[in-house]
C-alpha cells in the first residue's frame, strides 16, 4: 500500500481511474494498493502507477502555473 500526502489527492486519484489500482482519497491523503501474483507483475504495476501519478502531477502543476501567470 502506498500513501501520498498531497492537496491534489482527489485529482491524482482520478488520474488512476483507468488503471487497475485501488485508489482512494481522503482529505489530503491518497491511498493506492497494488495486487499481483509475482514480483515481476508488482514491479510492472508499480512503474505504471508511478508514471501515471508523475504525469498527472506535472500536468496539474503546469495548469496551476498557467493560472498564476494570468
Amino acid at each position: 500500500m502506498v500513501h501520498i500526502f498531497s492537496n491534489l489527492s482527489d485529482s491524482l486519484r482520478d488520474s488512476l481511474a483507468t488503471e487497475p489500482f485501488d485508489a482512494k482519497s481522503t482529505e489530503n491523503l491518497l491511498t493506492c494498493s497494488i495486487n499481483a501474483n509475482s514480483t515481476v507483475d508488482i514491479r510492472a504495476r508499480w512503474n505504471t502507477m508511478m508514471r501515471s501519478l508523475i504525469g498527472s502531477h506535472e500536468a496539474l502543476m503546469t495548469g496551476n502555473q498557467l493560472d498564476k501567470d494570468e
